[in-house]
């Protein structure tokens, strides 16, 4: 049966490429990923079942080898490009068959980096890859694939393209679901068939529906609740396609919006432009945070904010989070150096506790020339009855 690849190998082989530069930099001998992003990244391997142990082994000159529970196999099959692969069945201790493994490949006294910072390598298991691999050093890799990750190829940015469209499809879904005492539920329901409908996968993040105080609260969600008149929504909506990532924030007044409710939309907007329209190569991650905060600050909600960045990262990602901010943030007298090819989802948000929530943001991707916006939805404070 063919494979089923999201790129060309070729572009695959250069990822790795670029993670090897980064390895000799480090002086690893091989490296340890068990973050499923990363691995995804490397070798074309996933699976929703990354609750489970799995790792991928990165030689510095030999061919990687894949490490995954053994039902998991047939995704190995069809969707990585790789041909070696080691399966663990659930009795099995997977960290003690990966150690085991690195000594039988020559690794047994070697410079291994493994990431500490990742999600899914739990300390059990390090504590027992450090236990049976007690002649060579173990050091923290984390970060070395993850900056090979800033910079988007255009077949990233085509998938984030795709991505926003399934966002902007929901988007228009959900506003449309708004009524008077509807529930939010119902227009979760209308927006989810609208997201799949146009193509996403599962998401990483949310989607989420803030109505009322919820919008007050960051990362209020949907709960059965009944729209009333006078509320505030926020809808923060993601697309995803080959596991590329888009995001997505609107709001809605449900009856005419208050002369605050407007004062606080228009201030996320006008901060939300400045950011965007600071992004450009060349700006720093601090200067798009500052330009962003500016607009708040003149207009009076700067105490609102309640914000430490102006936006992140974002592409390749499984749940929990659709963001690599853990890769880099837009945030205060963050010195880094913006490149073509970065992508960036920029939420402008201000919430005033039991009172209003009001964001607008877009996804950006930096050009050679400046910026573009991959997310194209009108810019607006949307009123529904």
């Amino acid at each position: 049966m063919e494979k089923e690849l999201a790129f060309d190998v070729a572009e695959y082989r250069q990822r790795l490429d670029r993670v090897r530069a980064r390895m000799r930099v480090e002086g690893l001998d091989v490296l340890v990923t068990h973050t499923p992003e990363n691995i995804l990244y490397l070798s074309g391997y996933q699976t929703p079942g990354y609750y489970m142990y799995q790792c991928l082994v990165v030689p510095l000159e030999a061919e990687p080898v894949l490490i995954l529970r053994r039902g998991e196999l047939g995704n190995f099959l069809r969707f990585c490009y790789l041909e070696d692969a080691i399966t663990y069945v659930d009795i099995q201790n997977p960290a003690d068959l990966t150690a085991k493994t690195l000594a039988n490949r020559g690794f047994a006294k070697a410079r291994i980096g493994v990431e500490l910072g990742s999600w899914f390598l739990t300390p059990k298991h390090y504590l027992t890859l450090q236990a049976a691999l007690g002649n060579a050093s173990l050091v923290d890799a984390t970060g070395t694939i993850e900056r090979c990750r800033l910079i988007k190829s255009p077949k990233e940015v085509e998938y984030i393209r795709q991505a926003a469209r399934a966002a902007e499809a929901a988007m228009q879904a959900a506003i449309d679901a708004i009524h008077v005492g509807v529930t939010d539920n119902v227009v979760v329901a209308e927006l989810h068939r609208a997201l799949f409908n146009a193509g996403s996968e599962y998401v990483a993040l949310g989607p989420f529906v803030a109505a009322g105080y919820k919008s007050t609260i960051m990362h209020g969600n949907w709960s059965r609740k009944r729209i009333e008149r006078g509320e505030s929504i926020i809808l923060e909506i993601g697309g995803c396609v080959q596991r590329y990532n888009a995001g997505l924030m609107r709001t809605v007044s449900v009856g005419k919006p208050s002369d605050r409710l407007q004062h606080m939309a228009k201030a996320s907007e006008e901060a939300n432009r400045a950011a965007y329209e600071a992004i450009k190569p060349g700006a720093t991650s601090g200067d798009v945070h500052r330009a962003c905060q500016a607009v708040f600050e003149k207009a009076g909600l700067i105490e609102l904010r309640r914000a430490n960045r102006s936006g992140y990262s974002i592409g390749l990602a499984f749940p929990p989070d659709w963001g690599e901010g853990h890769i880099l943030s837009l945030q205060e007298n963050d010195p880094t150096v913006l490149e073509p090819g970065m992508v960036f989802h920029i939420p402008s948000a201000v919430r005033e506790y039991g009172v209003y929530g009001a964001s607008f943001s877009e996804t950006v991707l930096v050009t050679p020339t400046g910026r573009e916006l991959l997310t194209n939805f009108e810019r607006a404070l949307f009123v529904r009855e």
